[in-house]
Order: C-alpha cells, then sequence, then structure tokens
C-alpha cells in the first residue's frame, strides 16, 4: 500500500512561524520537521510504501497524488486552513484520508466529516487496528489512542523519511509527553494526561545518533510541553546526554519548554546547562497572582518571577515566553502592567497571546456553562489576530481588549523597546559553551550574524543604532552570549513584521462597522490578505 504522508502548511502571519528568518539567515526551507507523521511511520508495516511530504518545504506533485492508495495527514491548529485544501485535493482525486494530530481533540465532528479514519489522542496503540483496516477497505473508523503510550517502548522516528533533513534549523525529538499541572486553558493535559511519561537516557541519544547519521546540521528541539514536568528523569536524561554530547563532538545546540519552576532547582539547571541546553521558553503568562490563581497556573506563584528568570540565566540560559491577556477579573491597567513586567523581564521574544478557550478544555467547558462562550467564533489556533472567543468578565469589553491588545503588541516590538529589554539579560547571561562546541560550530553561527549586521545594521534604518550598540557592548562584555543575540535578532525581524500585521488586521477589523465587537462575530482575517512589511523598513 502506497501512503502519501502530508504535513499542512503554517500560516505566515503566526507568532511562532518564523520560516522567513529562517530562510533570509540560515538558507533553510523550514523551521522543523512533523514529527508527528515521522514517529507514526516508524509503525506502519514494512510492505507501506511511504512517501512524506511536508508542504512548508515543498508542494506535492500530480506524481505523487497518482502514486498514493492513501493519504495520512497530521494536523495542528494552526494548520486548518491549508488542511481544507489538503483535504479538498485528496477528495477531488478520490484518495481515502487518515487523520489524527491535535485537530481531532478540537475539532472531532469536522475531522470525522473530513477523513475515513480518524485517530484521537495517541496513535502509538492503535496503529495495529488502523493498518489492519486499511488493508482491508474498512473505511468510517475511530480510533481511542488515549494518553498512555509506554514512551519506554516507543519506536525511533523515520527520519530518514525527510527528502533533506538540512531543509529544516531545528530537528525536533521528543522526550516526554503529558505535564503534571493543570492551567485552565491548556489542552495538552486533555489531550496526554498529567501524568508525564518519558523515554530512557537511551532512546533519546539513539535518536540524537539517527539524525546525525542523516549529516543533519542545526539545533535540536526537545518538543516536550514541559520538559521538567518529571524532574527526576529529565535529570537522568541529562545526565547521560552530556557525555554523549563529548562523545560525538558536540553535534548539536538544544533547546525546550519548561515551567518557571525550573528556577527552584540548581541542579537541574546546572546539568540542562552541562548537557548544551541555551534557551528555554517559559510560560509566565502574567506576573498578576491573583490571575495566575484564576487561570490554576499554581506554579507560577511563588517566588520573584524577574528573580526566577535572573537565576536562569545565570546557569547559561536564555529565556523566552509567553504571556496572556483576557484572563476573569482582569482591570484596564492589565496591559500597562504586562508591559512594564516585559520590559523589566528582560525577554526579547516575548509572546504576547489573547486568551482564548480551545474546545475541550476546562476553560471552554467552565465558560459554556456561565453562558459566556461565543461558539461562532471560530479558532485556527493563532491568538495574535483572533478576537477572545468569550464576552470578558472584568472592566473591559472585547472592543477593549483588541484596541489596547493591539497598541501592546505594536509597542513591545519596536527595536528600541525590543534591544533596551533584551540587552541587559543577555549581559547577566552566564553561558559556558565547549570550546569543542565553539569549533564545531561557531563558523556557522558567525556566517549568520554577518548576514544580520547587514540587513539589520546596514539595511534596516530604524534598526542600525540599537543593533549595533547591543551588539558592541556583548562582544565587549559578553562574548558568550553571542548565540542568544543572534537567536533574538532572527525571531525579532519576524516579530517587528508580525506586529505591524496584527495592528493593522485588528485596525481594519476595528474600523468595519457591521462587525458586532462585543458579542458574536467571529473575526474573520485572512494570513495573506494585507501584505508584509519589508524587513529594510523597521
Amino acid at each position: 500500500m502506497n501512503v502519501l504522508m502530508l504535513y499542512p502548511k503554517f500560516p505566515e502571519q503566526t507568532f511562532w512561524n518564523t520560516s522567513r528568518s529562517v530562510q533570509l539567515l540560515w538558507g533553510r526551507k523550514a523551521i522543523m520537521p512533523p514529527l508527528g507523521l515521522l514517529t507514526i511511520a516508524a509503525y506502519l508495516p514494512p510492505d507501506f510504501s511511504l512517501r512524506l511530504v511536508d508542504r512548508n518545504v515543498a508542494a506535492e506533485s500530480a506524481g505523487d497524488w497518482e502514486w498514493a492508495d492513501v493519504v495520512f495527514l497530521s494536523v495542528m491548529m494552526a494548520q486548518r486552513e491549508d488542511y481544507r485544501e489538503c483535504v479538498a485535493n485528496a477528495k477531488m482525486r478520490g484518495k481515502p484520508i487518515a487523520v489524527g494530530g491535535p485537530f481531532t481533540h478540537a475539532l472531532p465532528e469536522e475531522a470525522c466529516a473530513d477523513a475515513d479514519w480518524v485517530c484521537f489522542g495517541e496513535a502509538e496503540s492503535i496503529t495495529e487496528q488502523l493498518v489492519g483496516d486499511l488493508r482491508a477497505g474498512r473505511r468510517g473508523q475511530k480510533y481511542q489512542g488515549g494518553s498512555a503510550t509506554n514512551m519506554e517502548l516507543a519506536r525511533i522516528p523515520r527520519f530518514e523519511l525527510l527528502p533533506d533533513v538540512n531543509d529544516y534549523a531545528t530537528m525536533a525529538l521528543q522526550f516526554s509527553r503529558g505535564c503534571p499541572f493543570k492551567c485552565e486553558f491548556c489542552d495538552i493535559i486533555e489531550i496526554y494526561g498529567r501524568v508525564p511519561r518519558t523515554k530512557t537516557p537511551a532512546q533519546v541519544c539513539a535518536e540524537l545518533a539517527a539524525v546525525e547519521r542523516l549529516g543533519f546540521q542545526g539545533y535540536v528541539f526537545l518538543v516536550d510541553d514541559n520538559f521538567i514536568g518529571n524532574k527526576r528523569k529529565a535529570k537522568e536524561m541529562l545526565a547521560e546526554l552530556a557525555p554523549w554530547n563529548r562523545r560525538h563532538n558536540y553535534p548539536f545546540r538544544y533547546y525546550t519548554e519548561a515551567s518557571i519552576n525550573l528556577a527552584d532547582d540548581e541542579e537541574l539547571l546546572e546539568r540542562m546547562c552541562q548537557a548544551g541546553f541555551f534557551h528555554v521558553f517559559i510560560g509566565i503568562e502574567t506576573p498578576d497572582p491573583k490571575l495566575l490563581k484564576t487561570t490554576q497556573k499554581m506554579q507560577n506563584i511563588p517566588g520573584n518571577p524577574l528573580a526566577k528568570l535572573a537565576k536562569i540565566r545565570r546557569h547559561g540560559l536564555h529565556v523566552t515566553a509567553g504571556f496572556i491577556v483576557g484572563f476573569d477579573g482582569e482591570e484596564r491597567g492589565v496591559f500597562e502592567a504586562q508591559r512594564k513586567f516585559i520590559q523589566a523581564s528582560g525577554i526579547g521574544v516575548a509572546m504576547v497571546g489573547l486568551l482564548q478557550a480551545i474546545p475541550h478544555t476546562q476553560l471552554a467547558r467552565r465558560l459554556k456553562a456561565e453562558g459566556r462562550l461565543l461558539e461562532t467564533l471560530g479558532s485556527d489556533g493563532n491568538h495574535t489576530v483572533e478576537g477572545i472567543n468569550f464576552i470578558p468578565k472584568g472592566e473591559m469589553t472585547r472592543r477593549e481588549y483588541l484596541e489596547k491588545y493591539r497598541e501592546l503588541v505594536l509597542e513591545i516590538f519596536q527595536p528600541k523597546a525590543y534591544f533596551t529589554r533584551t540587552l541587559p539579560a543577555l549581559l547577566e547571561l552566564r553561558a559556558r559553551v565547549p570550546l569543542a562546541a565553539v569549533r564545531r560550530h561557531g563558523a556557522k553561527l558567525l556566517a549568520v550574524l554577518f548576514k544580520e549586521s547587514y540587513h539589520f545594521g546596514m539595511r534596516a534604518r530604524s534598526m542600525r543604532f540599537y543593533f549595533w550598540k547591543a551588539l558592541f557592548q556583548i562582544l565587549w562584555k559578553r562574548p558568550a552570549a553571542i548565540e542568544s543575540f543572534v537567536f533574538d535578532c532572527a525571531v525579532f525581524h519576524h516579530l517587528h513584521q508580525h506586529a505591524d500585521y496584527v495592528q493593522r488586521a485588528l485596525a481594519k477589523y476595528l474600523s468595519t462597522p457591521a462587525m458586532e465587537l462585543d458579542c458574536s462575530r467571529p473575526l474573520e482575517i485572512k494570513p495573506y490578505a494585507l501584505g508584509h512589511t519589508p524587513h529594510d523598513k523597521f
């Protein structure tokens, strides 16, 4: 059986899609590969012929469609628009469809209407049954994969199916699934459960070895939604990863996502640094303990968040973070409070999103019970242009939220604000990069820095002064922070343009008289409709 595995495109205008920067500075076509499809491929029998096409890299050909007996789709909510095109193409050609991924949890009715086989939850345990149904031609099947896969028995993803591993700036690997916390807005605990399950250190090292054999050169992202959900297991893995790096002459640098209680564990911070981690994304959401309590993000309440961020940096980890506005009980001053905290935090890459009630989460269920969920509002997972899909409970209307949010995003991603806050944080970063790693990766890093010097230090008129000022101070006072500086500049290239898009998109929406802004009309903005800001016009 011939299986065409398709990965839909992400919209260009989201906070996360930094592909333009990746192409401009790294010469890579996309950010990271479709790990879900690569993982499922490892569970399909050897008589199945597989072709994987990542539409973020290149479109499938007419020959691919003619060859295929069945189409597999793995989908996130943010890919919904291109997913619809994939489904339409398959149906036009009479190709049956199997679909899985977080999309099926959020919109099960839509997935079931589109596909002949639908997987809910984790797919490892249901693959044998799926294969049997594919062979027998039994369509209309639904599978409940649950959230209890034994990760210690997980197979190595089929990385070799990627046409070129170096189409990607980052390689995606997974160490754990599940998160022990219970944040009300989160769908991760709904899909993967609250008991973190991990691979063994040997499994992680085997996957890294497989990627190395394929010749990948770049960063490795541990895609766990909370890398430290099981701290003991994380420490054990890091203890094995550090010597593996030394034996293999430091082939990769690493980054991941973790909760801010990472700062409470000195041993864990030290082991991450020793294992070659240079960057961590943290869900801060809000500095207000009352609002954190409202959304059940209790792990963020103890201690001073600014002190915790400083501690993480002292152990050599650069911090990026997520923030949210829209929690129940917010006052009109919340936007100014967020702005002040973000500037004080030193976090350049500060993703500020509008709160959304993702379908089938605690938040969505509560708001529906309270009669506040605006179910006519669609959600594609793009929290920086989609309006709050519920009636706010606080001092502000939905219109006020959108107006103030537009102003906040535009302000924090101006060159002066961005570099003013990130420079002190970079100067306090105690990065420790082994000399062998510098030799291995230094030339590529310098090549990217030279490109940034041209595009940001010469062509970008409004950015020149701030770029050179930061670069010279880092070279003089903290040269080990160059890697993180290069990263921040690259992402800023995307964020500044995205902020301009958000400003124009929301301004257009807010100026439309027919919109019932405070009630039930959806925010309908096509990601490509409004154009883009050229990179030389910051």
